[in-house]
């Protein structure tokens, strides 16, 4: 197994990216050699023509990786829909094989990798021809699980449910996220209890404005 981690998420937009951003920037400050990785990503915006990977270049900005980003990602879509249909109506469809060798290429440069997600483990990436779910990938790239769940109202449900499903795809996790996490706040208090109570994962609180994140 290499070193590094897999963060997912339990949907979209729960802050997978500025998770993977703190942890590569903590690692980095502590003098490891970090680095990123994203097998896809849609919603791609355009600067000067060229297409631009938010996320990595997020991750990026706020680590001090060097850039470009594009470098980080195996594939990138414009349109802002699932990767199994950005791929299908802009081309080219998503492989294993692919995800892989640019995994391979990117791991070989860090001594630690970040690997993030798009959408939740049950994200399609193909469907046509060899089915490819985000969890297939996270069992390719032999990388344990960090769970980035959102802090209010519906983070037991999804945080439980998602560590549900890793565990029926014998996906390890190391701990789950609790991402825009105020301290003081009794409903996301009680969350983090009773999502390590119902999960017996460690839980981890992010706030907004976090700057480092302890580490898994």
């Amino acid at each position: 197994m290499r070193e590094g981690v897999f963060v997912t998420g339990t949907g979209t937009d729960v802050g997978k990216t500025y998770v993977s951003a703190l942890l590569v920037k903590t690692l980095r400050e502590q003098g490891r050699s970090a680095g990123y990785f994203k097998p896809a990503l849609s919603g791609a915006r355009r600067r000067d023509g060229a297409l631009i990977p938010g996320d990595a270049d997020e991750v990026c900005r706020m680590s001090g990786l060097p850039g470009p980003p594009e470098q980080y990602v195996a594939y990138l879509y414009e349109q802002a829909v699932s990767p199994h249909l950005a791929a299908r109506l802009e081309g080219p469809p998503i492989t294993r094989e692919w995800i892989m060798e640019r995994f391979s290429q990117v791991a070989a440069r860090f001594d630690y990798l970040v690997a993030e997600g798009c959408g939740g483990l049950f994200c399609p990436l193909c469907t046509e021809g060899e089915q490819l779910l985000l969890g297939d990938v996270a069992a390719m790239l032999g990388l344990p699980l960090v769970i980035v769940s959102p802090s209010g109202l519906g983070a037991i449900n999804a945080a439980v449910l998602t560590a549900e499903y890793a565990a029926k795809l014998g996906l390890p996790v190391l701990a789950v996220v609790m991402n825009g996490f105020e301290a003081g706040n009794p409903l996301h208090e009680d969350n983090r209890v009773q999502i390590g109570r119902f999960t017996g994962l460690r839980t981890i609180c992010a706030a907004r404005d976090a700057r480092t994140i302890e580490l898994p």
